[in-house]
């Protein structure tokens, strides 16, 4: 597997290096893993109100995923987050995300939408992640 993050000279650089402008990867699968919301195990809301709280869960919840199939953050080609509020979205994010990929961010797609399928939640993350 190899993985190649592109930031050529004729785009911005990306903010807080918290993503890649271009991934190039190359490997035997790729792997979709579908948006993590922040519910348990039981089905049961978690961190309701809290977006710090969530942001942690999500981005637990991706980790786990990956791990069921032998994968790490270093996998991750592309993150996509929907969040319903920007602002307090932006609060958390940095060391959360910094904390999962640490100085070598993938492609990014960050984007507020009006709600998710329940009201309570506040943040989907979904990523792509490539592997042998």
């Amino acid at each position: 597997m190899r993985i190649d993050l592109i930031n050529p000279p004729n785009l911005h650089e990306p903010f807080d290096n918290l993503y890649a402008q271009i991934v190039r990867a190359e490997g035997r699968y790729l792997y979709r893993i579908s948006g993590q919301v922040a519910i348990g195990l039981k089905r049961e809301n978690l961190g309701k109100g809290n977006m710090q709280e969530q942001l942690k869960v999500v981005y637990d919840m991706v980790t786990r995923a990956l791990k069921a199939v032998n994968l790490t953050w270093a996998n991750v080609i592309h993150i996509y987050t929907f969040t319903t509020d920007m602002d307090e979205y932006m609060k958390y994010e940095k060391p959360i995300a910094k904390a999962a990929f640490g100085e070598k961010p993938p492609a990014s797609t960050l984007v507020e939408v009006s709600r998710l399928v329940e009201p309570d939640w506040l943040v989907e993350v979904q990523v792509d992640a490539v592997g042998d």
